[in-house]
């Protein structure tokens, strides 16, 4: 994703929301509808299927 990324926009192009970058490689893109707290699309973080339920960091 990072070098498809840096191909379309350029590697020093800034990120903006017109630009947006994965939060991590193979997540979905910012500003996305994205899950907080596993970064996919699908759900929200309060239905995250991922197993990190730790909910004295919120």
């Amino acid at each position: 994703q990072l070098a498809d990324w840096a191909a379309k926009h350029g590697a020093f192009t800034r990120i903006t929301e017109d630009t947006p970058y994965p939060l991590k490689p193979g997540t979905a893109m910012i500003c996305s509808g994205e899950c907080f707290r596993c970064g996919m699309h699908g759900h929200s973080s309060f239905k995250c299927p991922t197993e990190d339920h730790d909910e004295s960091r919120l």
